[in-house]
């Protein structure tokens, strides 16, 4: 058996799928061409209902009251495309691309572990829904009787195996979609319908029409046996909206942005796969005088890019949007946005099971999101830059403070690896590192000065020297490094003090605790 998901009026529903709100019942025609001479191409059972048809003027469409007209986006169609390949990818791993608007699944061996054919017909269309697109479900024994039955029924259709004939009887003959030159012959004959094409003789058929017309009588009778043009559904997952004006908030932006990561979300869940990294590109309006001036030097658009990237991969639309609102309110462009392309990475998602006895850690989207807010107040990066927020990770170097910033990253709860003694002694490093002034005798430290206080020197360890980075002049550098235990009324303890080779001039690093 065969399963067929038909889009009615694809364009139109690939056009509208993304945009917020319930167009169902508006009248929405398609334009396509020159600004000047754009034609209606495709329209919705509404508009056809308001005498919208196809071939009219922009003109003539816009006397329709209360008509809602969208220009053709190539790309929203092929999106929509894709996620209906992947709700045929959630049912069977054969499925076939055959046309826009119309994939057909290889149901074999499927009813044990689906159900009914009732049944997937069900799933099939709430899974499409969830995409965004309404459908129609046509099954049975051959891949375009299903097409058919889908093409020209409405609802969920099952053909019963061996009646093929006698199912497809009473549709009209306009959804078999012969040439404009054959309907209109069929026509003038009286053929106006599946039964009537399949009751031709079949001798005297071929005579007048040919070959294409023996196809279309055995499509008629449900007959043709064929094989699937199989798909190879590449793992993409995009979803983009050009919208009919500008927006220059961020609030507005948000709504469109959840509409497109719940879209995808959705053909991720469709395909058992999560995302650990989002892309979003900003189609920006730049203003007239930067078009001026930037007209001779042929620049293209001008794109906004930002990017997230998640420890763990995720399905949860909501985490997503909270993650790039607080990215785009740290990062606003710098125009207003005309068009929004929204891309997932897929991962596997993970699965782990926490133990009785191991340390609790952190549900992960809540961590990203006071990871987000924390680099909201703080900032991005340091006058170094390094990340502000993020777990320090000791460089394999010897230069003094060399440290990295790297994301965090979840507690693996399976893991059982034991943790790491507690460190004994810690250094509370000062940054910047503070001025001081060092008396020496024999060329050892004996007593301090710095931030007003001074201090004896009871203990001095030391001097370590150093230097690296000399191929460098912005990061070389060189010091004598000595652990001072001091031994003053208002400061004492162990401290590192170092004085720089260049300079000669002393510094307080850092405390021991």
């Amino acid at each position: 058996m065969f399963a067929c998901i038909y889009v009615p009026d694809f364009a139109v529903q690939a056009a509208m799928r993304n945009e917020p709100g319930n167009l169902d019942k508006q009248p929405v025609a398609i334009l396509e061409g020159p600004e000047s001479l754009r034609k209606v191409v495709a329209v919705n059972a509404a508009a056809r209902l308001r005498g919208i048809e196809i071939g009219m003027s922009k003109l003539q469409a816009e006397v329709c009251p209360g008509i809602v007209l969208r220009k053709r986006s190539i790309p929203q169609e092929e999106t929509a495309q894709a996620a209906l390949l992947d709700c045929g990818c959630r049912f069977s791993p054969r499925v076939e691309s055959t046309s826009p608007g119309i994939v057909l699944v290889d149901l074999s061996g499927t009813k044990r572990l689906l159900g009914t054919f009732e049944e997937i017909g069900c799933n099939l269309t709430a899974s499409a829904k969830n995409c965004g697109l309404f459908v129609r479900i046509g099954i049975a024994s051959n891949p375009d009787t299903a097409l058919h039955a889908a093409r020209g029924c409405g609802g969920i259709s099952v053909v019963p195996s061996g009646k093929e004939a006698a199912f497809l009887s009473p549709l009209p003959i306009e959804t078999l979609q012969p040439r404009a030159e054959i309907l209109d012959l069929l026509d003038s004959w009286g053929i106006r319908s599946f039964g009537s094409l399949a009751a031709l003789p079949r001798i005297s058929l071929v005579e007048r029409l040919g070959q294409e017309g023996l196809l279309l009588q055995c499509l008629a009778q449900g007959e043709i046996q064929r094989e699937l043009v199989l798909t190879d559904a590449p793992l993409s997952f995009e979803e983009t909206l050009e919208l009919e004006e500008p927006l220059d908030l961020l609030e507005p932006l948000a709504f469109i942005l959840n509409r497109l990561l719940e879209q995808i979300t959705a053909r991720l869940q469709a395909r058992a796969l999560g995302t650990d990294r989002i892309r979003v590109a900003l189609e920006l309006e730049v203003s007239p005088d930067r078009q001026l001036e930037d007209a001779g030097q042929g620049t293209q658009r001008k794109l906004f890019h930002r990017e997230l990237k998640l420890p763990l991969p995720t399905q949860d639309y909501k985490l997503l949007l909270k993650l790039l609102q607080l990215d785009l309110a740290a990062h606003p462009p710098d125009a207003p946005v005309k068009k929004v392309t929204v891309t997932a990475e897929p991962a596997e998602l993970r699965f782990t099971q926490s133990g009785l006895f191991m340390a609790l850690a952190p549900e992960p989207g809540e961590l990203e999101i006071a990871l987000a807010r924390l680099r909201a107040v703080v900032g991005e990066n340091d006058s170094a830059g390094r990340p502000r927020v993020g777990s320090p990770v000791v460089l394999d170097s010897h230069s003094p403070d060399g440290f990295q910033v790297l994301p965090f990253k979840s507690i693996d709860q399976n893991s059982t690896s034991k943790l790491l003694p507690p460190v004994p002694l810690a250094l509370r490093v000062f940054r910047p590192p503070l001025p001081a002034r060092v008396v020496t005798e024999q060329q050892v430290p004996v007593e301090v000065v710095f931030r007003g206080m001074k201090a004896r020197v009871a203990t001095a360890a030391g001097p370590w020297r150093g230097n690296g980075d000399w191929w460098n002049a912005k990061t070389e550098w060189g010091r004598e490094q000595w652990e001072l235990m001091l031994d003053g009324e208002v400061i004492s303890g162990l401290y590192r003090f170092f004085r720089e080779i260049r300079s000669s001039e002393w510094f307080v690093e850092g405390m021991y605790d």
